[in-house]
């Protein structure tokens, strides 16, 4: 009796699953990103080689993802803007953030280093270690969260 019941239902969950799944993700060759991404890559990281691209369709938006050879991840959306930077394992290249932002965390935190940042509604996401900070796009500080 219980299979009676089990079968259709993992059935139903198998269609359902598929059905929501409105995504395409395909890997692509560096030249198939944006040119503004392309351009903005060879700006702020020259020493490094795009190692892996990739086209994200989800619900009518496209983005880009790019991994390079130093182990930054960069995500753009579908005109090439950047809309996270994350260097893992070195500071931000200089540039990138906002000049009011960077003096900021500088005067805050005088010893510690930016290495991930992400455009949000309304501002910037922007990791320092053991914090997270927000700023909104006019370089006014928001808050700082522990990064627990």
């Amino acid at each position: 009796m219980k299979q009676v019941f089990i079968k259709p239902l993992l059935l139903l969950l198998v269609i359902l699953a598929g059905a929501s799944c409105d995504k395409d993700e395909k890997e692509i060759g560096y030249d198939a990103l944006p040119q503004k991404a392309r351009q903005f890559i060879a700006q702020y990281f020259p020493g490094a080689e795009c190692t892996r691209a990739v086209r994200d369709k989800d619900d009518g938006t496209t983005e880009y993802e790019a991994w390079l050879s130093d182990g930054a991840e960069l995500e753009f959306d579908e005109q090439g803007e950047w809309t996270s930077v994350d260097c893992k394992f070195s500071a931000l290249p200089d540039g990138i953030l906002p000049e009011s932002i960077a003096t900021d965390i500088a005067a805050r935190y005088p010893d510690a280093v930016p290495y991930k940042v992400e455009k949000q509604p309304g501002g910037y996401e922007i990791d320092i270690p053991g914090w997270e900070l927000y700023y909104n796009y006019q370089g006014t500080f928001i808050r700082a969260e522990r990064d627990l």
